[in-house]
């Protein structure tokens, strides 16, 4: 736990000093969330996040599912690129380095990468969710996957960008940082799971539940989202003990 808290002050002290930087670049994610709920998808606003109806995509048209691919891409990419701009900000200062022209210049090639992983891993909870529509289970199956689909790239992000890993072996750097690091994880997942609950609970008892879903999800993606992509990064950053 004490190491934990060593990476959370670090957190704190990172996220609090660049807090204009991380909102600026957390705007990207905001509009990924936004996306699919004012184009024609069978999209709703839960706990701050967006989800798709899977009982709703058979009755929708072939033009409608496909602006529902495109635009689920374009919100995919835009959380990607929201995710390397977080993680380059702190590969500059923890590894003491200058961002240079040359990096800002590879966003795209950095968020292509996380963007292919993202798609797969979403794919892979659609085909999931369309398999078990009718299974009893899937209530406890669903949650179950993406669970484990979450752990598995939990550090993918922070291994493309940070360590500059093709797809595959970020894929693999994030199955072992699991392993080192799973405790680290669990109490991110329980202070994220906090951090989410706090705010729907405070806007769902303050406000009117329409307008209560719509704060959730802005103060979500812009506070909560990036601070714990500051937190999932320091504490991939801990493989590298003399960086400050």
């Amino acid at each position: 736990m004490a190491g934990f808290k060593k990476v959370l002050d670090y957190t704190w002290i990172f996220y609090s000093k660049r807090l204009a930087l991380t909102v600026l670049f957390s705007i990207p994610a905001l509009v990924a969330f936004l996306i699919p709920i004012f184009v024609a998808a069978p999209s709703y606003v839960a706990l701050g996040g967006v989800f798709i109806r899977t009982g709703s995509v058979p009755d929708i048209s072939q033009l409608n599912l496909a602006i529902t691919i495109f635009s689920y891409l374009i919100s995919l990419f835009l959380i990607a690129d929201s995710l390397v701009n977080i993680n380059l900000l702190i590969k500059s200062k923890r590894t003491q380095t200058t961002i240079s022209s040359e990096i800002f210049s590879g966003l795209t090639h950095y968020a292509t990468k996380i963007l292919y992983v993202f798609t797969i891993v979403a794919l892979l909870i659609f085909v999931f969710q369309l398999a078990t529509f009718d299974i009893l289970l899937q209530s406890i199956l669903f949650p179950l996957l993406l669970l484990a689909l979450s752990l598995l790239t939990f550090f993918v992000a922070p291994a493309i960008v940070i360590d500059n890993m093709d797809t595959m072996h970020a894929l693999w750097a994030s199955y072992q940082m699991l392993l080192r690091k799973g405790l680290f994880v669990l109490y991110w997942i329980l202070l994220g799971f906090a951090l989410l609950s706090i705010v729907g609970l405070v806007s769902f008892a303050l406000l009117p539940s329409s307008i209560a879903s719509f704060l959730t999800l802005i103060i979500n993606s812009l506070f909560i989202f990036p601070f714990l992509t500051v937190l999932q990064t320091q504490i991939y950053m801990e493989k590298y003990p003399l960086a400050h």
